[in-house]
């Protein structure tokens, strides 16, 4: 909103301008749920296949699906800031979400997924070997602090997105779980998340950009400590935000062509004028939560649907045949 184009206000700046720390407590959050889902796959190199399945239907086709859409709009001539690759590397590192350029996604938001992919990938050397992952996630993690940064949008690379200091967070997320499943004090643990998160959005500018660092902490705190109190049935979720959770991956995805749009509609049909900057943000905020949520209603969910099922299918029919049969030899 603060662009010329949508009226220059940028409105709730203020509150607003720390809220893509989003993505450290997302990073989080990813290695507690990885490590909770599959921990007991740990070591079990059969359990790879349909590891790598599961992890490759969450992410990639709705990825895909949504980026052909978008490249689609851009073609037709909506929108104005998007890039496009212009040669195989570019195409490659788009599509696979594997960094050969340094070129950035048409969704620019998913550049958050290069980092999810990666530690997706160091996660699955755990399910072929314990001894293996755990070292190859160490060296990754002494990699990171080795060459701690935080690239920016023109600033990233092939060699500096697999060195970033946001990988670290998957590994806080991994202890949160370490630390879920210890047991314990839930309001300890979430006092403490709580307190450190606090601490580290009031001394953002740390020296050395050390904040960033803080801020993981506490939200392994948090995740663990809000865990068990979920379990211990002191906290309760309502179903709307659990709804909401569940088409967060939409809404990410999407949610930024959908605020473009809203926000020409909310200016060509004088709404901006009207009510303001203000009204017009809460307006198009919860529009663009409510058409990320129809989306994963009609879209993503059906196909995830779809494409569980078929997995599923195909993971119990190699099963089967590696099953053998009652007194079948071997």
């Amino acid at each position: 909103m603060g662009l010329e184009r949508y009226g220059g206000d940028a409105a709730f700046r203020d509150l607003t301008r720390h809220g893509f720390r989003g993505v450290d407590f997302f990073f989080v959050l990813s290695g507690f749920i990885i490590l909770f889902a599959h921990l007991d796959d740990i070591g079990k190199p059969r359990a790879w296949k349909d590891y790598l399945s599961r992890r490759f239907v969450r992410v990639f086709p709705i990825y895909w699906l949504y980026t052909a859409g978008f490249v689609g709009l851009q073609l037709l001539g909506f929108g104005t800031d998007a890039q496009f690759p212009t040669n195989i590397p570019d195409w490659l590192t788009t599509w696979t979400l594997i960094r050969f350029s340094a070129v950035e996604p048409p969704l620019s938001v998913a550049w958050t997924l290069f980092h999810e992919v990666a530690f997706y990938a160091m996660f699955s050397l755990l399910i072929l070997n314990r001894r293996l992952g755990i070292i190859a996630l160490a060296i990754w993690a002494c990699l990171c602090i080795a060459f701690y940064d935080y690239p920016l949008e023109a600033q990233r690379t092939p060699w500096n997105v697999y060195t970033a200091a946001y990988n670290l967070f998957f590994l806080f997320g991994m202890a949160a779980c370490w630390l879920y499943r210890r047991g314990g004090k839930s309001f300890i643990d979430f006092s403490a998340g709580l307190a450190i998160a606090i601490f580290a959005a009031i001394t953002m500018g740390l020296p050395n950009n050390r904040s960033p660092l803080i801020l993981a902490i506490g939200f392994s705190l948090l995740v663990a400590g809000a865990t068990k109190m979920e379990l211990g049935g002191y906290l309760k979720v309502p179903g709307f935000l659990n709804y909401i959770g569940n088409a967060s991956y939409t809404i990410y995805l999407a949610h930024i062509p959908i605020l473009g749009v809203l926000m020409k509609i909310s200016m060509a049909s004088g709404l901006y004028d009207a009510a303001g900057a203000k009204v017009t943000y809460a307006v198009v905020l919860a529009g663009t939560i409510g058409a990320g949520c129809a989306a994963y209603a009609l879209v993503e969910r059906p196909l995830l649907r779809v494409l569980r099922s078929h997995s599923e299918k195909r993971a119990q029919a190699t099963r089967e045949i590696s099953t053998p049969a009652a007194g079948s030899p071997g």
